[in-house]
């Protein structure tokens, strides 16, 4: 099966994204994306697809998963599943950051980590990871700095046999990066597939198979995504009103927002942000091999 290329949503106030993913089931979603990405199995257990490596994971499991790679997680039984992602790019921290002498050991995992790693005991580093989302911007790229600086000198499993790295030509790549930065500018604007499709020149319906063809996704289905990660970071770190937020992400009727937001969550706007907003639990045990 062809994996299919993420867009991971950019924030104008942070270089990197991080994600809280719950749900009552992870699927199968098979992808990749330019980002080096690090996944906390904090609740759930299922199956993890890293390139040609298929395993078990449980609450505990992390993993760190390199550019390009494809990979996915799928849960097992249905229940409360959750997971913390940081998604970085390689020069989130500036161009040539870690060719530094001091980082070369994370320059090193990252690279071995075309192959997936897997990181065994490193409860520390997991209860750092649930708590990145107290952090305000600053302090929370400090901290994925440091949890990169001690994952580097822990002892890693290596996960594929082989590096298993996917790409698209660059007219693609070039394309759908134009169309993510007019998402990502007008996303609490309306947006039209037509608007999309004139940006790369091309008709609505060849756009339109273009884009599920490289990413698996329809032009709405991205938008939603985009307008709904924002919403979900706004009710976490901030307390306006649920309304005011949904309209400053692009839905001005509310009945649809909150519909939208427990379709994909699993739960109300507010219900997440009560959870999320909450003092975090430490994370589980490992008690087999992992997951994401």
């Amino acid at each position: 099966m062809r994996p299919s290329l993420e867009r991971v949503p950019s924030s104008p106030c942070s270089s990197w994204h991080l994600s809280i993913r719950a749900e009552p089931r992870f699927a199968f979603d098979w992808h990749y994306h330019p980002e080096h990405e690090l996944t906390l199995i904090v609740a759930g257990s299922g199956r993890r697809y890293v390139g040609d490596s298929v395993a078990d994971y449980d609450p505990g499991d992390l993993v760190l998963v390199g550019a390009e790679t494809p990979h996915t997680w799928e849960s097992g039984a249905a229940g409360w599943h959750e997971a913390v992602t940081v998604q970085f790019q390689h020069d989130t921290f500036g161009i040539g950051f870690f060719d530094l002498p001091e980082f070369h050991g994370i320059q090193r995992m990252l690279a071995n980590a075309a192959c997936g790693l897997r990181f065994d005991g490193a409860d520390s580093t997991a209860a750092t990871m649930v708590a990145l989302r107290n952090l305000d911007p600053p302090r929370r790229t400090v901290a994925l700095l440091d949890i990169l600086v001690t994952l580097a000198a822990e002892t890693a499993a290596t996960l594929a046999t082989r590096p298993l790295v996917t790409d698209i030509d660059a007219a693609a790549r070039g394309r759908i990066d134009r169309v993510i930065g007019l998402v990502r500018r007008d996303y609490a604007e309306p947006i039209s597939v037509t608007q999309a499709a004139e940006l790369v020149a091309m008709t609505p319906d060849a756009f339109s198979r273009f884009l599920r063809r490289h990413t698996g996704r329809t032009f709405t289905d991205y938008v939603n995504d985009v307008r709904l990660a924002e919403a979900s970071r706004r009710l976490v770190e901030s307390d306006a009103a649920v309304s005011e937020i949904a309209a400053s992400c692009g839905y001005p009727n509310l009945s649809y927002f909150n519909r939208r937001f427990r379709a994909q969550n699993a739960m109300s706007p507010r219900e997440f942000r009560k959870h999320f907003s909450s003092a975090p639990a430490q994370p589980q045990s490992t008690t087999s091999n992992g997951r994401r």
